[in-house]
């Protein structure tokens, strides 16, 4: 695992990136001066995980994989962990890691699954039987490791069960703040055709979404595709922060490259945003692949909008340091 220190100080550390719309950025400055008022540095440690799957062999297993990640992230001692989309998603198959293992693919692990549970035929139930142990292992692993450390921490998402009189599965992100309580849960609206087809999920409400505050300053947060609609901007106005996290279930291919910047990049400077961070779930488990390079983003209104820090591969897992400073507030 790598531990990237990427804050945006000396031009060196700079990644420089150019948008058809926006003029070129320079890489000695990120806005004008703070103003004196204007409150302390936001730092957010970014992690870019990479699942295994060995990492589903017990929640005793997960719970220290993730709890060595938090002790690497406190070494810069941050008010903010974010891991990336599906990291919670992973809990519900903990009580299958034998069955998996033993599987080339997810088809073959769902049929080996559904063949010792008759409860469970299809993704989708397999997701609703075990969102309640999800929820529990999560306030085990994530609000503890918030509560000991306190920090606050985006535990990725989950599979919810949401509404009582009709279940509904929906991919859930969950925010915990540095008591270890919940203080912040938004539900994905624009789902992929994965998520809709193969899993049966429902969509979120933009109604239903809003920044939450850190530090003093303003946060949005989007999960994967959302980032993509413009919707989101009325509901992440005058954000000082916008945060994407990631499961993009593919190869980091140059025209995958390209698309991350119709994400983030493009909002923030559509939004007139100072940053915006994405955080991304690398690695496989059977035939499944994600890969993305997580990043955080400066537009500058006179300069556009250019990387001030990036991960340095789409595939492995690293930490992102980062500190947004009130700059272009």
């Amino acid at each position: 695992m790598k531990v990237l220190h990427r804050i945006a100080l000396p031009a060196a550390l700079f990644i420089l990136l150019c948008f058809a719309s926006a003029p070129h950025a320079r890489a000695e400055g990120s806005g004008p001066p703070r103003d004196s008022k204007a409150p302390q540095a936001l730092r957010v440690a970014a992690v870019q995980l990479q699942i295994r799957q060995s990492d589903l062999a017990s929640f005793e297993a997960f719970r220290s994989r993730v709890e060595t990640l938090v002790r690497r992230c406190m070494e810069y001692e941050p008010h903010l962990i974010v891991f990336p989309e599906y990291t919670s998603v992973f809990l519900a198959l903990v009580p299958y890691h034998g069955l998996i293992r033993a599987s080339a693919s997810a088809e073959e692990g769902l049929a080996r699954i559904s063949e010792l549970d008759p409860l469970i035929d299809g993704y989708r139930d397999l997701f609703l039987v075990n969102s309640g142990l999800v929820q529990r292992a999560m306030e085990e692993i994530f609000a503890a490791l918030a509560r000991r450390y306190a920090v606050s921490i985006i535990a990725g998402t989950y599979f919810a069960c949401s509404g009582m009189e009709q279940a509904a599965l929906v991919n859930r992100l969950v925010m915990y703040d540095e008591n270890g309580l919940i203080a912040y849960t938004q539900d994905k609206v624009y789902l992929t055709p994965f998520e809709q087809r193969l899993l049966g999920m429902s969509a979120g409400s933009l109604e239903q979404a809003r920044p939450v505050e850190l530090q003093g300053y303003r946060v949005g947060i989007t999960i994967c595709r959302d980032t993509f609609f413009p919707a989101w901007l009325e509901v992440h106005s005058g954000v000082d922060l916008w945060i994407d996290i990631k499961a993009n279930g593919t190869a980091f291919t140059p025209e995958e490259r390209e698309r991350f910047l119709r994400a983030v990049p493009a909002r923030i400077s559509e939004g007139g945003i100072p940053y915006g961070l994405t955080v991304c779930l690398t690695g496989s488990l059977l035939d499944m692949l994600w890969e993305g390079r997580s990043s955080l983003a400066f537009f500058d209104p006179a300069e556009g909008t250019r990387y001030v820090a990036i991960a340095d591969s789409a595939a492995e897992e690293e930490i992102l340091f980062v500190s947004i400073d009130g700059r272009g507030r």
